[in-house]
Formats: C-alpha cells, structure tokens, sequence
C-alpha cells in the first residue's frame, strides 16, 4: 500500500499544473488586453483629460510666476 506521502505529492504536481495553466491563460488574456486599441470615445476622453491636466499645470505655473514676479 502506498504511503500518504506518495499521494500527497501527485496532488501538489497536479496543483503546480493547474497553476501553470492558469498562469498561462491568465497571462495570455492580459497581454490581449494590453494590445486592444481603445475605442473611439475611450481615446477622446483620455485626450480631453490631457489637455486638462495640461491646461491646469500651465495655470498653476503662470500663476506662480505672477505670484513671484509681483512680490
């Protein structure tokens, strides 16, 4: 009769494939979603969020500059 520790190992070897495969697969998916080139809307958004963000440092800046150059 086998020992526990014979069926103990199989089922880690067979936990280990399992990981493996979903690691695969999940790497796999991952880098699909990274390639995926966003939608029209989703690239207009992020522009528009640019230009904000652009908008609200070159703000920020003047006013610092203002600030500076008053006092």
């Amino acid at each position: 009769m086998p020992r526990r520790e014979v069926y103990e190992q199989r089922d880690n070897e067979i936990e280990e494939e399992f990981a493996h495969h979903n690691l695969e697969r999940d790497m796999k998916d991952a880098y699909e979603a990274s390639t995926r080139t966003g939608t029209g809307e989703h690239v207009r958004r992020l522009r528009a969020e640019n230009r904000a963000i652009l908008w609200t440092i070159l703000v920020l800046v003047g006013g610092l500059c203002l600030a500076l150059f008053v006092f």
